[in-house]
């Protein structure tokens, strides 16, 4: 009987990579100098996921990523102009910030394999989700956004609602 692989959910992998990073750690105990280190990447990272969130409910769609084929909108403003995947990026810098306050570089791991994940398995399903949901206006977004930071190639996203 052929076996079907479900990709876990992105709460499911950050849940892992998070208990992964506290099983390395443990006995690496949190300083102020750690913590106070690991604050500006916590408020970054929290301003992108509520920020991102907040757009998404504004705008009426989906921020399920289970269920991405239920996007009403293509929501390419507010964090989604710096990256199509501001909560991702959100929930990264959340780990980083845990590896940093932990003071532990092999905490950076589980977060490697979170980031892994992440862009090799389930981005690539969304992007195809929203390409057949939204078309060339998706495409003209994906070219002109880049997937987590960075350079941005070709001219500014063409976009409709």
């Amino acid at each position: 009987m052929e076996q079907i692989f479900r990709r876990p959910p992105p709460a499911v992998l950050l849940a892992m990579a998070g208990a992964a990073q506290s099983a390395m750690t443990r006995g690496r105990t949190m300083t102020p100098a750690s913590m106070a280190a690991a604050a500006p990447v916590v408020g970054g990272s929290l301003c992108l996921l509520a920020g991102s969130a907040g757009n998404f409910l504004r705008h009426r769609t989906t921020v399920d990523p289970v269920r991405v084929e239920r996007a009403q909108h293509l929501v390419v403003d507010g964090p989604n102009r710096l990256t199509r995947n501001p909560m991702y990026l959100g929930l990264t810098g959340l780990l980083l910030s845990h590896a940093i306050a932990r003071r532990s570089p092999s905490a950076v791991i589980p977060l490697a394999g979170f980031v892994w994940l992440i862009d090799r398995h389930q981005i690539p399903v969304e992007e195809k989700a929203l390409e057949a949901r939204f078309g060339q206006d998706y495409l003209d977004y994906k070219e002109a956004v880049p997937r987590w930071l960075g350079a941005r190639r070709g001219c500014r996203a063409r976009h409709r609602h």
